[in-house]
């Protein structure tokens, strides 16, 4: 479902929808070992994702699942983050349902984003000590975990073959279900409350036609000598920014709003190479 991400760069997908419950969080702060990272507005990310879709009798309908893993890799468009280790991001159990006639998508409610930081480089990194495995889900899911969401649902566009829609978007939603102590923090130093941040994240996608590592090929298809075959399934490049907000009045299960807007940022793309 991956042919299922191309979409546009920038804040707006998801910008209309809660601006009149909630404001961007600027100016936090990351806390982690040996170092603060300060003045935050914005982290960028980067990585592959795998999407697996299931055709209906008339070839219409779809059903899908979608994985990722990304390294989260600057602040506010331009910094580095961070200065020594990782930080990265591990999406799991994503599904949902679409018509390739109206050239829309719905996410159903269940993924889950796990973002992790480890003081050693393990993502996409074979070197002894830093290996990327299929266990650890390519170097993403290792370390520390230091935040987790929950989707609560999404949806977005696509082309009529299934592959992603040039400008389309896609709008992942999550709600915050952890948060570890002292990490994540205001300007004024205090934690991020669960329950009353979100963030989301808008990003274009295409589909990954390089070369794509068989670790990661396992680690995110099941098998390291998948390849592509739009629409059926594919892998898909992408990037695109995290960022936050808070509900002026705090609500019970406030969203959390990640829209992964389906791969692949301008000036964000990276391809994994060996």
């Amino acid at each position: 479902m991956n042919a299922i991400y191309k979409t546009i760069a920038g804040t707006v997908l998801v910008a209309a929808s809660f601006a009149a419950q909630a404001e961007q969080l600027t100016g936090w702060k990351l806390v982690l070992p040996g170092q603060t990272v300060t003045n935050i507005s914005q982290l960028g990310f980067n990585g592959t994702t795998f999407v697996d879709n299931t055709f209906a009798a008339n070839n219409n309908n779809l059903t899908f699942t979608d994985n990722g893993v990304f390294n989260i890799t600057t602040k506010n468009s331009g910094a580095g983050v961070p200065r020594s280790g990782q930080l990265t991001a591990d999406f799991t159990n994503a599904s949902g349902f679409g018509s390739l006639s109206s050239g829309t998508i719905t996410f159903n409610a269940g993924g889950i984003l796990d973002i992790y930081y480890n003081p050693n480089k393990a993502y996409g990194d074979t070197e002894p000590g830093g290996a990327a495995t299929v266990a650890n889900r390519y170097g993403a899911a290792t370390g520390t975990k230091i935040a987790s969401f929950r989707q609560i649902g999404g949806n977005g566009n696509i082309k009529p073959d299934g592959s992603p829609a040039a400008n389309g978007e896609l709008t992942l939603r999550f709600v915050s279900t952890f948060f570890a102590n002292g990490v994540w923090l205001d300007q004024n130093g205090k934690n991020l409350m669960v329950g009353t941040t979100f963030g989301f994240v808008t990003s274009n996608a295409s589909q990954e036609i390089g070369y794509v590592d068989p670790v990661l090929k396992q680690a995110l298809s099941g098998s390291p000598s998948t390849q592509n075959n739009v629409p059926d399934h594919f892998f898909v490049s992408n990037g695109g920014q995290l960022k936050l907000e808070t509900n002026a009045v705090p609500e019970p299960a406030s969203l959390a709003l990640f829209g992964l807007g389906l791969l692949g940022v301008a000036g964000l793309r990276r391809r994994n190479k060996a």
